[in-house]
This record gives structure tokens, sequence and C-alpha cells, in this order.
């Protein structure tokens, strides 16, 4: 804020137009009275917060405002239980003893039907749709024959393993040696964790070969690194621990401070969104407020634990509403953080069920805390730091000075105003006002639900201390410090109010001097 001193030019151009010769003048002494504002604006509660609270401020269709936090914890907790263990077994043919003769057709040894466990426990898998994995293959003889190289041909059939578009079974036909195959959108249907090959061995077209006593055509078979898309059966009565979490919670931080807070109608839901389609409760051993060192237990509805709604459908989802029945002591604890650990069992005493989950489920649970501005505060510190810049009338004699008031108030708060005079170094120097001065700012009254009645006037005119007005156009800075609180009553019980987003307070503070300049 800068005042110019346009008013000393005008006198000195006066005058240089007065004609000496006609009179003489040994000294002018001027009483000028100055006017220039202090503080202005148009404000509401929004603008009162500090930046960071203000991105949690929401309104109602009415107006009301709330503060709203929100927070997502992804978990995947319950997926890392499961994996599909690599799998390999063979199929041993017995080929005949002794010299075989001549053949220029191909002869088939026989089928040998295998059954591949996956050995899961206490799973019970029914369906399987792989994302990846490697059917891996190899045809060896167990014996050399003469001459060396009798050519096999093997067709194995994977009976229950089907691509998911085509619904064709993977087969895979191959000779001597080994090779592999993706499995990568084919599914794996099972009975228990077991699924059906047929392997088939025949003999190509050979010269008369001999093939020792207790030679074998041994076929291997491997499943390897397989990773599911989907799983589906029984998954087994399993526990997993889930990580600790917190999440800030803190209310108003920045701007209450060491203010006194009540909110009269705040609501703090835990939601649980579940992606598995398995019955699962979830029991908290750690569900509490924090501040600092202390700590406040939170109480939710329904108790712990916590049975979780299940989708009934691959792909959906089922959201579990936890409500905190002690949401308005939690939030006149002001906490700064919500903590909690928890435990995730699925199929709590059952041998048997139909689950599901893809390789993305998850269980998500999230913070939900919605705080109407509804309730009594006391003790709101806001400060701000305003430059001024009077030094052009650093030799002025104040003579008398006084500060006007005019301020219409909608906003339910009283304004305890002081403002201090700093120097280049922005060390106090001073206050402005008297102690008696500094209620500036009235809340307008409410009715008996907190909404506004009238707005609060006020017009005052403050005489002021000479000495400290002086010290005012030597200052550097102003330090505008504002202590409020909420309305009262007439016995000066703080009332419970709303803020909404149409109210508005409209100050205007100037300071009116007058000046005593001797001029020779």
């Amino acid at each position: 804020m800068r005042l110019r001193s346009s008013w000393l030019v005008s006198v000195v151009l006066l005058a240089s137009c007065i004609d000496e010769r006609q009179y003489d003048f040994q000294q002018v002494t001027l009483t000028p009275e100055l006017a220039f504002p202090v503080a202005f604006g148009d404000l509401g509660i929004v603008e009162i917060l500090s930046n960071k609270d203000t991105a949690y401020v929401r309104s109602y269709p009415d107006g009301l405002l709330y503060l709203y936090y929100a927070k997502t914890l992804p978990s995947s907790d319950i997926r890392n239980l499961f994996s599909l263990p690599d799998n390999s077994s063979t199929a041993s043919f017995d080929l005949p003893a002794g010299t075989m003769p001549a053949s220029s057709s191909t002869t088939t040894v026989g089928t040998i039907n295998r059954q591949i466990n996956l050995g899961l426990s206490p799973e019970l898998l029914t369906e399987v749709l792989l994302q990846s994995g490697t059917f891996a293959h190899a045809l060896k003889l167990s014996k050399q024959t003469s001459p060396p190289g009798l050519p096999l041909e093997t067709t194995i059939t994977l009976l229950d393993i089907v691509h998911k578009t085509t619904q064709q079974p993977l087969t895979v036909t191959a000779g001597n040696g080994s090779g592999s195959v993706s499995m990568a959108d084919y599914v794996i249907r099972l009975v228990d964790n077991r699924f059906d090959v047929r392997v088939d061995l025949s003999i190509k077209p050979h010269p008369a070969t001999y093939i020792p006593p207790a030679t074998q055509a041994n076929v291997q078979l491997g499943f390897n690194d397989m990773a599911f898309a989907y799983i589906k059966g029984f998954f087994g009565d399993q526990q997993v621990q889930l990580p600790p979490q917190t999440v800030d919670i803190t209310v108003f931080k920045s701007t209450l401070k060491d203010a006194s807070v009540s909110f009269i109608e705040p609501q703090i839901f835990l939601k649980a969104v579940n992606d598995y389609g398995v019955p699962c409760e979830i029991n908290f051993s750690v569900l509490r407020a924090r501040r600092g060192a202390s700590t406040l237990p939170i109480q939710i509805n329904p108790p712990n634990p916590v049975a979780l709604a299940a989708p009934t459908t691959l792909g959906s989802s089922a959201t579990t509403t936890l409500s905190v029945t002690n949401a308005q002591s939690v939030m006149g604890f002001e906490p700064e953080l919500l903590e909690y650990s928890a435990a995730a069992r699925i199929n709590k005493g059952l041998s048997s069920g139909a689950n599901f989950m893809a390789d993305t489920s998850k269980l998500r649970v999230s913070l939900v805390a919605e705080v109407p501005l509804y309730g009594r505060v006391t003790g709101i510190t806001v400060t701000d730091t305003l430059e001024i810049d009077l030094h052009e009338l650093s030799e002025t004699k104040v003579a008398e000075a006084a500060l006007k008031v005019s301020a219409q108030n909608e906003m339910p708060l009283d304004a305890y105003v002081q403002i201090y005079l700093m120097n280049e170094a922005y060390q106090v120097q001073d206050s402005l006002f008297a102690s008696n001065q500094t209620y500036l700012v009235k809340a307008s009254t409410v009715n008996g639900s907190g909404d506004l009645q009238s707005p609060g006037t006020t017009n005052q005119v403050l005489n002021l201390n000479p000495d400290r007005v002086t010290k005012l156009f030597s200052a550097r800075y102003l330090l505008v410090k504002a202590v409020m609180s909420t309305a009262r009553d007439t016995n000066g019980t703080f009332l419970n109010v709303k803020f909404r987003s149409s109210y508005r307070l409209k100050l205007n503070v100037g300071l009116r001097a007058r000046l005593k300049i001797d001029v020779k």
C-alpha cells in the first residue's frame, strides 16, 4: 500500500503563485486531512481457510459447505494367496524287445491316459483361465537301439485344456526330441485340482531295428510358469494379514491450529470394495484415531469382525459400508491420522463353495469423511502481512487520527483484530489498537437451526493514539491478526452455526488522519 504526497505538490504550486510584494508571510500552518484504506474486501469462509484446507471444501445443493476427505487403499493380499505351481509328469511306453522288422507304415504302440494333479491345498479348483504359461514336452528312448534313432511320434491331447474361444483341446504332435507351446488363453477344466491328458505313441516307417530288453519310450510332460487370468472353485478356509495403513485426516489443521472445534453432524465411513467372489471377513486388530501420542478407538457398525459382501459374477464388485458410530467424538478429537491393521479371512468355517477371482481382483478399503461446516469454533487465528510505504510523510506531525470500520458480515463469526507495525526486518515495533478497540467485526445472528437470521453490521470510528499513528507512517509492513469465534447467544454461550457458500463478509477499514504542517 503506497500513499503519494501529491497534496504537497499542490501546496508548492499554490505558494509559487503568491505575490510576495503584497503579502509578508513568516510562517503558514496547514492542517490537511488525509484518508486512505487500511483493509477492504469481500470474502467468504473459503477465503479464510488455508489453501490446503480449501482443496477439501465442497457444497451441498442447499449451499451448506462441508469438508470431504476420501482415500482409497488398494490391497491385493488375498490374491497373493493363490499361485499355480509348476508340474511335471512322464508317460512311459514299454517297447517290444528284439529285432523289429522293417516297416513302410506307421505302427501304433499304445495310448496312456494320465491325470495331472496341480497339488494345491486347501484350494480345490474347477476352472482356470491362463494368461500365460508353457507346456513343455519331450520324447526320448531309455536305451539305444540299433541302428540308433528309432523314429517315434507322439500325439499329446490335453483333453481338459481348451482354447477360450474355439473350445478345442490343446493338442501337440511331435517326434523325437523336445519342444514347448504357449498355454495363454487356454482354459483348464479341473475336478479337485485334477485334469486329464491322453498320450498316443506310434513308430514311423523304419528299417529293421534291434530294441534292447526293458526299453521304454518316455514322454515327458511339463506345465511351467502358469499365471491365471481367473480361477474358480473352492479356495479353502484361509487367512491373510493386510498391511497396516494410515490415513491423513487433518481437519483444518493449518488454519485452526490451536482453535477449539466441535462439529455437530460429521460422518465417517469405511468402504470395502470387494472384487473376490468368496465369503470374506475382516477383523480389525487396530482401528483408531491418532493425535501425536494420544489415540482414540474408532467404533464401527457393523461391529468387528465384519463380513464383507461378495460379488456374484466374475468382473463385478460388492461394497460394504462401515459407519463410524463415534464420528463426532473422532472429529472433536481433532485427529492427525486414522490408523488400522486388519486380517482378512475367506471361507470361514466352510469346506466347500463356488468361489472365483481374477488376477486383477483386489480388496480396496476407502476412508470417507464428510464433515458439514455446522458446529462451533473458538480461537481461529488468521494472519496476513501487508506492505506499506508512507516514508514521504515521515516528517509530518499527526494532530489527530481515527480508524473508521464499516462491515456487513453474513458469516456467524466475531473477529477481534489487531494490526502490528513492523520495520523492514519484519520486527514488530508496536500495535495500532488499544486492547478495548480490537472487536471490529460482529457475527451475524442465527436462528435455532444455526442458519443466518440477519447480518452483523459494524459502523464505528476508533480514535487512535497519535504516537502509534506516527509509527504507522514510519512502518514498512503491517501484520494483521484476526482471532475469530462463532456467534454467541445472549448468555455468552457459543452457538452451533452453519456456514453456507453464499455467506460473505464485506469489510472496509480506513484511516483518517489530520496533519499539522508548518511551512516557513
